[in-house]
Formats: structure tokens, C-alpha cells, sequence
């Protein structure tokens, strides 16, 4: 679902009911527009049974974080 929105003199937008739930929201710039992903209050519980796996929460944290850094040192290497 897409919404129009006005932005105020102050550079500022109110987001939609439906998405106001959310505490902040990533704005991701894609040239001449920009793509807003709203963070909700609780992403736990908002995202909670989306990604089926077994391993352990702490598991999951050391994979991200090896493959951020993996990450990290192929960017800055470019």
C-alpha cells in the first residue's frame, strides 16, 4: 500500500495511522525520492516467528557480527 503524505515548512511528514505505531523510521534515499521503513515500539514482538531457525539467539549474533565484519573489511579495502 503506498500513501501521500504533505511535508510542513519545517520539512516535516505525519505518517498514516496505520503506521504510527512506529518509534522511528529509517529513511533510505533513492535519488530523487526517498523510501521511509518504520522501526515499530516493540520490533521483538512485532517480528517474533517471521525466520524459522535453530540455532540460538547468541548463534544468530555471532554470524551477524563475523559477516559485519566481513563486510566492514571488504568495503574498506575498495
Amino acid at each position: 500500500m503506498a500513501y501521500v503524505v504533505k511535508v510542513d515548512d519545517r520539512g516535516r511528514i505525519k505518517l498514516p495511522k496505520k503506521l504510527a505505531n512506529a518509534d522511528s523510521v529509517i529513511i533510505i534515499e533513492a535519488g530523487t525520492f526517498f523510501v521511509g521503513i518504520p522501526i515499530p515500539k516493540d520490533p521483538l514482538a512485532e517480528t517474533y516467528g517471521i525466520i524459522k531457525t535453530e540455532l540460538s539467539v547468541k548463534e544468530l549474533k555471532e554470524i551477524a557480527e563475523k559477516e559485519a565484519e566481513r563486510d566492514a573489511l571488504g568495503r574498506h579495502s575498495k
